[in-house]
């Protein structure tokens, strides 16, 4: 099939998914278009082969595991004063007020921006410019659009913004707010080979993933639980257990119900519709050769959708993920193999800890009903501005 016009094998079912993970160390590379190569330079997703598995060893640690306890504090000092907004006065656009919060709570974590800091109002409008950028034209066509120079000089002032948040991270007696990853990410790459690449362009992906899927799988999570009143009435149960135990927000068993809400929604909701890859040696996939330089498109929703993996795909079954019918390790939202996304875990704890707060002053309304028009690049978010109310006590 035809993909931005270019003759692609489209991989779609589940089992077809967990082949092509399975295959892809070494035979398939991420493929980026020369905008994102020019505009987050040599991150992450844009290095190949022993680079990019370098570059992911030395990501690994501060992103899971063992750090996300210590993010827990700055994350609820950034999302309780929104949520405290929203519980008096809702908002008029959903997917608007959480992209801004998921913004907030990224620089919080990353960088150790904490509101009110005097580099929040320098980051925020560099950021905005950056990622408007990466909405021109990702073809030569980019040169003659004023977003792409726009978005090249955002860069280089964030590149200046990094290092002098990385420096005063580095020294103990100037580190600023606690609860940051930057302090350990400037350790990890102090001795980094030119290969795998500058933090500073690896911290240009962490921020954009942070924010923007993070922000659409929210934004999900909110709307099917103001559409499923039973559903949120077990979950704000569980929510008001998180005050007086934070512990639970990190805990693998602490919040059953809320990880089950959040693995349906990434199951209905992957926020990236198709994720590409081309093919550096011959591959086989579901019995077909793909020969070298084929480009291979993957979609995680072709795989959610599997009647035979989840029964009933299209209904909201949260149920699903307590009762052993599926786990949440079968989803495919965040990628698998080789090139799976290493924020997955904190991007769980950020939309965790936003539900959870959300949950302990109100219950979702969606005052204008579900989003009717829905876009999917670069993810899934509503087109339209959503309203959306916190009713704090349930209807009689």
């Amino acid at each position: 099939m035809a993909v931005d016009g270019v003759e692609t094998v489209l991989v779609g079912t589940w089992a077809g998914l967990g082949e092509l993970f399975a295959a892809e160390r070494g035979r398939l590379d991420v493929l980026n278009t020369p905008l994102v190569h020019d505009l987050f330079g040599r991150t992450l997703f844009n290095l190949t082969a022993d680079h990019h598995g370098e570059a992911r060893r030395r990501l690994r640690p501060v992103l899971s595991g063992r750090a996300l306890p210590g993010y827990v504090p700055s994350l609820l000092e950034v999302i309780a004063p929104a949520t405290g907004r929203w519980a008096l006065h809702g908002t008029e656009d959903l997917h608007g007020q959480v992209r801004e919060l998921t913004g907030a709570m990224s620089s919080r974590v990353l960088l150790g921006i904490a509101p009110g800091d005097a580099d929040a109002v320098t980051f925020v409008a560099a950021f905005e410019e950056f990622v408007a950028a990466t909405g021109a034209p990702p073809g030569p066509a980019r040169y003659t659009d004023r977003r792409y120079w726009a978005g090249r000089s955002a860069r280089r002032e964030l590149h200046a913004l990094f290092a002098r948040r990385a420096t005063q991270a580095a020294d103990v007696n100037r580190a600023g707010p606690g609860g940051s990853a930057l302090a350990g990410l400037v350790a990890a790459f102090a001795d980094a080979p030119a290969e795998v690449g500058p933090l500073a362009d690896h911290l240009l992906a962490l921020l954009i993933a942070a924010r923007e899927t993070t922000a659409s799988l929210l934004t999900w999570c909110l709307v099917e639980l103001a559409g499923n009143r039973e559903h949120a009435e077990l979950a704000a149960a569980e929510a008001r257990a998180v005050s007086a135990d934070r512990d639970r927000l990190v805990a693998r068993d602490g919040l059953p119900v809320l990880r089950a809400v959040l693995a349906e929604s990434l199951r209905l909701h992957s926020p990236n519709l198709l994720s590409m890859r081309e093919a550096v040696c011959p591959v086989t996939l579901g019995g077909h050769r793909i020969e070298a330089g084929t480009r291979v498109a993957y979609s995680p929703s072709a795989g959610h959708f599997d009647p035979e993996t989840f029964p009933r795909p299209l209904a909201f079954r949260p149920g699903r993920f307590l009762a052993g019918q599926a786990s949440r390790s079968r989803l495919w939202a965040f990628g698998g193999g080789a090139h799976a996304c290493l924020g997955r875990p904190l991007a769980e704890l950020m939309a965790l800890t936003v539900m959870a707060c959300v949950l302990q002053r109100g219950l979702p309304r969606l005052p204008d009903g579900p989003p009717t028009r829905i876009t999917f690049r670069p993810a899934k978010a509503p087109t339209d501005p959503l309203p959306f109310a916190l009713d704090q006590e349930p209807p009689s």
